[in-house]
């Protein structure tokens, strides 16, 4: 009896060690250059810290974390999946993970199935943000001026605060950003898709085709443009 349960704690190590090796085998560090952007595709995970130093991680299964690619380019950080096919897809669900870590952004865009997250507060002078194709970023920050567009099913969410914000939303797309406090707002918004803001002092929203923008807040000045079945309302 003795012996049967030593060899069943014996397993049982065994197991955890394996897997603590394998995990340790799914994670690596990369070496940048300098970079301003980032883009991210092919249905990767971009996670997004500001800190004092850049650095980029990569999580991945052991047969796709190779074929991660992360290189700049022209002051931009592309994250992809080399072998871009259907036959690529990551059907099994498997986590492809990249840490971001970054001194200072003005530019995220994110397509293909790829979702961008915020770890920390990011603080920002001027950023220029684009989800596509049914893309996802959440973004908690502060910022001077934004400039956010979604397309193609994606969603953004933000949260914080910014002094001017310039929202565009088609083709089925979702932007949230009732939570992130602006003083001057400028939306439009089409086919379908939806935009929350909340604003304070100037509101100019354009809503067509079937598009919603709904505003938070009391704007002194507001200039509302209505067409095609597209509708602005306050809350």
């Amino acid at each position: 009896m003795r012996t049967i349960k030593l060899f069943t704690v014996i397993i049982f190590c065994a197991v955890l060690f394996q897997s603590a090796a394998v995990q340790a085998g799914n994670r690596q560090t990369r070496k940048v250059e300098g970079f301003h952007g980032v883009s991210v595709s092919t249905g990767i995970d971009l996670y997004l810290t500001q800190k004092n130093a850049e650095e980029v991680i990569v999580e991945a299964d052991s047969e796709d974390i190779d074929k991660i690619i992360t290189k700049v380019e022209g002051g931009i950080l592309k994250i992809y999946v080399k072998e871009k096919s259907w036959f690529n897809i990551n059907w099994d669900n498997n986590p492809r993970k990249v840490f971001v870590s970054f001194v200072n952004l003005d530019k995220i865009e994110a397509s293909a199935g790829s979702d961008v997250v915020s770890q920390s507060v990011l603080k920002l002078d001027r950023l220029n943000m684009n989800a596509s194709s049914g893309s996802d970023i959440k973004l908690e920050l502060e910022a001077n001026e934004l400039s956010v567009s979604s397309s193609s099913g994606s969603d953004i969410t933000l949260k914080g605060k910014a002094t001017k914000i310039q929202v565009d939303a088609s083709s089925g797309s979702d932007i949230n950003a009732s939570e992130l406090k602006t003083k001057i707002c400028n939306a439009s918004v089409s086919s379908g898709s939806d935009i929350r803001v909340n604003v304070t002092d100037e509101l100019d929203a354009n809503a067509s085709s079937g598009g919603d923008i709904t505003y938070y807040g009391n704007p002194a000045q507001k200039d509302i443009n209505e067409s095609s079945g597209g509708d602005v309302h306050g809350r």
